[in-house]
Formats: structure tokens, sequence, C-alpha cells
């Protein structure tokens, strides 16, 4: 999430937030008003990029009841979390099979804040639309070319945040990989970061689509190696992704035109 802050009087004692952003600006050559997307006057700067996202009250306290919650009912095993690039962004890119999807990711990522990317039209609820951007939450709408919001996660991404997008564009019925939707991986070519793929596998057990309520069950969180983005990597993530899925009630089955 960004906070706004403020230029400080000269004799008033900097705030956390203010030496965060100071300690953050020196090891990027840049000036506290630089890091933080102001000028000397204290004035919002749009051509300096966002703060890098840190984790809000909010954030934290949704963590802390994620792990509490999932502990027994949902015990999760997180592989390959070195994958993850230290000291920089990277696009994460999963598949997506629940509404348990986000905090998963997130607890995959425990330690760093992951800004998620979402549909607009779940934000009309009051509550989880406060979450949301209290988390730093890219809100988008889908039907339309949202190019505030591209830019919006490119900021993200160069600023070395995390970012979070299931490919797919909507939850999957059965759990099973659906196609992925052309463009995906648009903000890392523009922001040139690195792509890693993400597979979830059991959350669609936990609470999938169609499901009243969530039900017990056994999640894995799995990160692949992070790879640039060139022509094919749509489709190398997307084969990676099916190949951990492969041989669960997840693994993509052919149809009759031979295709999956």
């Amino acid at each position: 999430m960004q906070k706004e802050q403020h230029a400080s009087p000269p004799n008033e004692v900097p705030n956390r937030g203010q030496r965060r952003s100071a300690a953050a600006s020196s090891a990027e050559g840049q000036t506290p008003e630089q890091a933080t997307g102001q000028d000397g006057g204290g004035n919002a700067n749009p051509t300096s990029p966002p703060p890098r996202t840190w984790r809000s009250l909010t954030y934290r306290f949704i963590m802390v009841w994620v792990h509490l919650f999932t502990k027994v009912p949902f015990p999760t095993r997180v592989i390959d979390k070195q994958h993850l690039p230290e000291g920089q962004g990277a696009l994460i890119v999963s598949n997506h099979a629940s509404f348990f999807d986000i905090p998963f990711i997130a607890k995959g990522a425990a330690g760093r804040h992951v800004c998620f990317v979402a549909r607009q039209s779940l934000a009309k609820n009051r509550l989880l639309g406060f979450v949301m951007r209290s988390c730093g939450a890219v809100l988008i709408d889908p039907k339309a070319g949202d190019r505030k919001a591209l830019k919006r996660v490119v900021e993200h991404l160069q600023a070395g945040d995390l970012v979070a997008m299931f490919a797919e564009g909507t939850r999957s019925k059965d759990g099973r990989l659906l196609p992925f939707k052309r463009g995906a991986l648009l903000a890392a070519r523009q922001a040139k970061v690195p792509v890693v793929p993400c597979a979830l596998v059991g959350t669609h057990r936990a609470w999938g689509r169609g499901q009243r309520f969530p039900k017990p069950a056994k999640v894995q969180v799995r990160f692949g190696e992070p790879r640039a983005v060139g022509g094919q990597t749509l489709e190398e993530v997307r084969e990676w992704i099916a190949a951990q899925l492969a041989g669960t009630d997840q693994e993509s089955l052919p149809r009759a035109d031979g295709s999956e």
C-alpha cells in the first residue's frame, strides 16, 4: 500500500515511514522526495515511481489471520520459494481455481509484500474494496483496455514489488488449467522484470468455484525458476504450471479435438 507522506519541518523528528524512505532512497541513489513521489515542497511528483509497497497494518493483520486460519484445516507446503528474486520486482503468474488463491500466494511469499491484480468489480463490496486498497492491490476492468491499471502495475514492478496475476483471467470451475490471456505478460515486458510461474495445487478443494463453504484440504504453493520475457514465455509458463498439476485431479485433460 502506498502511504502519503509530507515533508517534515526542520526541527521535527522524521517518523518511521520517512526514515524508511530515506534509507531506501539512499540505496537506490534517489532523494527521499523522489522515492516518495513528492517534490521538495511535499507535493506529488507524477514523474517519480511510487515507493516500494510495504506491508500495511491491514496486510499484516490479514497475514496473521491467514497463517492461523490455514494451519490446521489447510496445511500448506511452500516449494522453491528461493526462486522469488530478492531486491527486484517480479511478476508472479499463477493458475486460479479458488477464492483462497490470493492468501495462499501471499503466504507462499511470506516476508515480502505481494501486490495483486484484481477485477475492479470485486471492490463493489465495501469491506473487500477496503481490504484490497489497503493491501496495495491494483484494480482493473478486464472488459476495457485499462491503461492506467497497466501503468500502475509497471510502476509497482519497477519499484521492486512482487506483483501476482492470474493469466487465465477467471477461476477454473474444476481446478484444471484454462487458456492464458494474451497480453498477460505485457507489464513484465514493459518493466523489464522476470516472470516467476506459480502452481497452486489443492486450493480448488479448499474452496473452489461452486462450493458454498470451504472444506479442509492440503495445499501446495510451487514456485518455478524466474525467466525473462520473450516470444514464448507465456506458453512456457503455462506448460510449467500444467506439468506441476500433472498427476493430480487438476491435470489438464485433452478434449475431443486433441487440444487442452
